[in-house]
């Protein structure tokens, strides 16, 4: 089985809230506003997974598995890296 690498972006707990508030969606995750793109579910600071710009908006997905595998197959065949 050949192993494929892919880069990961991420953002240490610590420098969370810093980036929530500079992409201005801060406010609506801590409402209860933001929802996860795949499930619907409320996205709080606990269950975010994942971030990624999509038609001029910054999306959401919570930290369900099923959610983040579609995810990735979304990402992958949007050509979204």
């Amino acid at each position: 089985m050949k192993m494929i690498k892919k880069e990961i972006k991420a953002v240490h707990d610590q420098d969370l809230e810093r980036l929530l508030r500079d992409l201005g969606i801060f406010n609506d995750i801590k409402d209860g506003k933001k929802k996860c793109k795949i499930c619907d579910c409320i996205i709080n600071l606990t269950n975010l997974q994942a971030l990624y710009p999509e038609s001029g908006d910054i999306k959401t997905t919570c930290d369900k598995p099923e959610c983040l595998k579609k995810l990735y197959g979304y990402l992958d065949e949007k050509g979204i890296n």
